[in-house]
């Protein structure tokens, strides 16, 4: 049977980089829901493993290099050198319909359900 777990601690100064976390940590309005997000992110793209296992470990990294990638290719054109009008246009023609084409459907985010992450118990 697995431990059912009411909290976690977490010492932060025994991080290696303990400055960085917290400057994570500082940045969410909600550090609870953060954390709960990516548990059920990781949950959903690799399943109830150990991160740290050295397959579980490569799979993670090489999805993160995709993304990373993936964000290098698009236009180098930052939002600050287009103009009001073109950013207007561009957002305007983002649907959601849009969205799903271009990703084939397949988002990572898909299997999660958003009204559960963001509430309360």
């Amino acid at each position: 049977m697995t431990k059912q777990r009411v909290t976690y601690t977490w010492k932060i100064n025994t991080e290696r980089n303990p400055e960085s976390i917290n400057e994570w940590l500082d940045a969410q309005s909600n550090i609870r829901d953060s954390l709960s997000f990516l548990v059920q992110v990781m949950q959903e793209r690799f399943g109830n493993v150990d991160v740290r296992d050295i397959e579980a470990s490569k799979e993670l990294l090489q999805f993160m290099h995709h993304q990373e990638t993936k964000n290098e290719e698009k236009d180098p054109v930052t939002e600050r050198e287009q103009s009001a009008p073109e950013r207007d246009t561009q957002e305007n023609m983002s649907t959601e319909e849009d969205f799903e084409q271009e990703t084939g459907g397949d988002d990572i985010f898909s299997g999660i359900d958003d009204k559960a992450i963001f509430t309360r118990r």
